[in-house]
């Protein structure tokens, strides 16, 4: 069971919401941590982030996640691997300063079979 706080504090709350209502109507989206920091960069007021997540959970006001929006994550497909030559081949790029001359880009590629350079 949950102790009632002092009419001192929720009346502090009270006020934290009148704040932070308007905020929720233009920005429906935004979350506590949002919230946060509009409260103390925009409008120069110090609140607490726990406290306005408090208030703004015990409103109602927090964005839940959507779970369709979220990456689904199968099983990894294997490297695959090569038996015979120029079956598989892999590149690899990168680039080498030489001081009285400029850029050297280089591009190797491999057969993932024998290890060569072709």
């Amino acid at each position: 069971m949950k102790r009632q706080r002092s009419r001192a504090t929720q009346q502090r709350d009270q006020e934290l919401l009148d704040l932070i209502k308007p905020i929720k109507d233009d920005h429906p989206l935004w979350g506590y941590r949002r919230i946060w920091a509009y409260l103390k960069y925009r409008q120069g007021l110090c609140f607490g982030i726990n406290r306005i997540y408090r208030v703004m959970k015990e409103q109602n006001l927090i964005v839940t996640k959507n779970q369709r929006l979220l990456a689904r994550r199968g099983p990894m497909r294997s490297k695959p691997r090569s038996h015979k030559p120029n079956h598989f081949w892999g590149i690899d790029m990168t680039k080498i300063k030489i001081a009285p001359w400029g850029w050297l880009y280089l591009c190797i590629v491999l057969d993932w079979c024998t290890k060569e350079i072709i």
